[in-house]
């Protein structure tokens, strides 16, 4: 193991003489005056991804932690961005000592300076709501919008006792509402139906994770954090493994990925992204349904589903927000686009376009030699000392209460209400319908 972190300097060097714009920062504790010192932190952004980033996706970053499965311990920050196809972009990641306010102050403030975020302007961060990363977010980038993980959130509502189909589907027509008129509806709709739960609902600060209070501008109306959630799945072998091992890892998968992905979209032709597209052929179905009232050329009243909404075409706006919020037109927006004789196409963000998604994965990702190759650096570094805990290590791990004990892994259907299938009324089955 000595040995081993012995080319953790010998890795850094090697990184940044294929790539000398990559930020890679080493850090070592030096306090226990130990000769030699000790690893403590490694951080690792990539110029590829850094240039993908800035050039092409939405100001939005998902930030996480993840376990690192050695004996040594310690945990993995990562900062995973959203590309123009709304798949996840990873830009940068650390490993650290442990999720507290000094890892993940100096995490923030590293990714700071290589995007150039400054006060955190126009940028949204979305992450759990762990004590760390709040204090870290609003010391470093104290003016950006900060996210909190809606699944996350109601995970602990939940926790609270306000279990069921019937609390589950009110607590996410509220979250995912686009507009405070709807959120107001879904709320007072649960208030009057169960006033614990809407209460409990308010206390966890609404404006931080429903749709109806996010800014505008990022053109994202992500309330999750399923982009880190996922970078974490895609990493998960890499984190079994011991450090150099694991970057390496991760480095090849990302040089893949960026290859690939860029390989993928230049043998299409459409002018946006497959799911972007995707989205827009599913508004231009409803669309059939608006009626559309025109007021001037570029301004409209349209009805629809007993509703009267405005939408103004220079603006790319609609009283929905569903349009402002997401950048691709609602609706609403495309029966006025059809009414004036154009495409919905020409009005989607230039975030969403093929060309740019291009751009975004048009910096790879560098290619490394083996160790062999490294360049020869003096400075050895001591592995971390390892954790032990008190009493007898653990084992097994610690159980959810309603996990079935025949399958591991997998929740029992505890709170759940069953549905007739014939008559779709809850309370029983098919078999006790009468």
């Amino acid at each position: 193991m000595q040995d081993h972190y012995n080319k953790v300097s010998r890795y850094v060097a090697a990184i940044k003489a294929v790539s000398p714009d990559s930020v890679v920062e080493l850090v070592v504790d030096e306090s226990t005056r130990n000769n030699p010192p000790i690893f403590q932190r490694l951080f690792t952004c990539f110029d590829g991804l850094r240039k993908g980033w800035l050039q092409g996706c939405r100001r939005i970053i998902c930030v996480d932690a993840a376990f690192l499965k050695t004996f040594l311990g310690g945990q993995l920050l990562s900062a995973v961005g959203r590309d123009p196809n709304d798949q996840m972009f990873p830009i940068a990641w650390a490993v650290v000592e442990g999720e507290n306010n000094l890892s993940w102050g100096w995490f923030f403030t590293i990714l700071q300076s290589c995007l150039d975020l400054g006060d955190g302007s126009g940028v949204a961060i979305v992450s759990d709501e762990h004590p760390a990363i709040l204090n870290a977010v609003a010391t470093v980038l104290p003016k950006a919008e900060h996210r909190h993980c809606a699944r996350h959130v109601y995970a602990n509502w939940q926790k609270r006792g306000f279990r069921g189909d019937e609390m589950r589907k009110a607590f996410w027509k509220v979250a995912k509402a686009y507009n405070i008129t709807d959120y107001n509806e879904g709320l007072e709709e649960l208030e009057e139906a169960y006033p614990a739960a809407a209460e409990s609902f308010r206390s966890y600060n609404p404006k931080c994770f429903c749709r109806a209070f996010l800014n505008p501008a990022i053109k994202c109306d992500a309330i999750t954090n399923n982009m880190a959630e996922t970078f974490n799945g895609f990493i998960i072998n890499a984190r079994t493994q011991h450090l150099l091992y694991m970057k390496e890892e991760i480095r090849a998968a990302l040089m893949k990925r960026v290859c690939l992905k860029k390989q993928e979209m230049q043998k299409g032709t459409t002018l946006l992204c497959p799911r972007i597209q995707s989205i827009l052929d599913k508004e231009k179905e409803k669309a059939v349904y608006c009626d559309v009232i025109p007021s001037t050329e570029s301004i409209f009243n349209v009805n629809h589903n007993l509703d009267s909404l405005i939408v103004n075409l220079p603006d790319k706006s609609c009283t929905c927000r569903k349009w402002d919020l997401m950048g691709v037109p609602c609706c609403h927006g495309i029966a006025c686009i059809y009414f004036l004789g154009k495409e919905a196409e020409d009005y989607v963000e230039e975030c969403y376009k093929r060309e740019v998604y291009l751009r975004v994965y048009g910096h790879p990702v560098p290619a490394c030699e083996g160790e062999r190759h490294w360049p020869k650096v003096d400075q050895k570094i001591d592995p971390p000392p390892i954790k032990i805990g008190p009493g007898r290590p653990r084992k097994n791990r610690i159980k959810d209460p309603h996990e079935n004990p025949k399958k591991p892994g997998t929740l029992t259907r505890h709170g759940m209400e069953m549905t007739c299938r014939l008559c779709n009324t809850k309370g029983h089955n098919k078999r006790g319908c009468h």
